[in-house]
């Protein structure tokens, strides 16, 4: 009898959370397979919430501008680069939804945004690029100092996991787009001079060039692979195969994410 009894309330109480998990949305169950519900404890402070919010207006502040001077002078590193930052939205976007904050990208409609600043410099940034090739290039070096400025200010106030490695990975991206606007302005005849950053600070990341250390190159065609175990987007190598130009699932979640960051020529 008494079996019988545990029997019966160990059926209890699988019923019980089979009917709760029934509640919940399909991304809610994919983002539970994905990332340990500890996580889920964690509380944002209102700087964190704001800063999620500039920044994924901030990737898309790039990614337009980008697709803008693609479209007037053709060359591969607007290209590649706008690639790469809608990769850059799509995390923030990732964080939003898993804290549950407004997205303010409403509309994802070029030259739109909540943010009145970035509305600003946007129109400002375009204006220069399309002054000439090589005042787009300037732009795109420009843009990059922005977001790594960016990036180290908002790595400084905040002590959650999951934006710190969001935070990390994007300036790792950064680094690379400002290498590679560049040495495109390099190729131009143009030394760039850093207008936000730190001479000293600038000097080092153009130095720090990822591409000669073939471990962690990343390829623009989809075989760079993760230094690490985690979850991300690309396609791209983890301890799994990531699919199309879409999400690459890794498992775990701690991850620097290389493989989508080429080393743009």
């Amino acid at each position: 009898m008494k079996n019988k009894i545990i029997v019966i309330m160990a059926l209890f109480v699988i019923s019980s959370i089979s009917a709760a998990l029934s509640f919940l949305s399909p991304e809610q169950v994919r983002l539970n397979n994905v990332i340990p519900a500890s996580f889920y404890t964690q509380s944002l402070t209102d700087d964190e919430t704001e800063s999620i919010k500039y920044m994924r207006e901030e990737e898309k502040l790039a990614r337009d501008v980008y697709a803008e001077m693609y479209t007037k002078y053709n060359i591969r590193p607007f290209r590649n680069i706008k690639k790469a930052e809608q990769t850059h939205m799509d995390l923030m976007k990732d964080l939003l939804t898993k804290y549950s904050i407004d997205d303010p990208v409403s509309t994802d409609v070029t030259g739109s945004f909540t943010n009145s600043e970035l509305k600003d410099l946007y129109s400002q940034l375009i204006d220069q690029g399309n002054l000439s090739l090589v005042e787009a290039l300037k732009v795109g070096a420009l843009i990059e100092e922005t977001d790594i400025a960016d990036l180290d200010k908002q790595l400084k106030i905040t002590q959650n996991k999951d934006i710190k490695e969001t935070y990390d990975y994007l300036r790792y991206g950064s680094e690379n787009h400002l290498r590679a606007f560049v040495r495109n302005l390099k190729a131009n005849g143009v030394d760039y001079t850093p207008q936000l950053l730190p001479k000293e600070d600038f000097d080092k990341i153009i130095a720090l060039d990822r591409s000669k250390n073939k471990d962690i190159r990343g390829n623009c065609d989809g075989t760079g692979k993760c230094d690490g175990t985690g979850r991300g987007r690309g396609n791209g190598r983890g301890n799994g195969m990531g699919k199309g130009d879409g999400r690459g699932n890794w498992n775990g979640y701690n991850c620097n994410f290389p493989e989508r960051n080429c080393i743009y020529r």
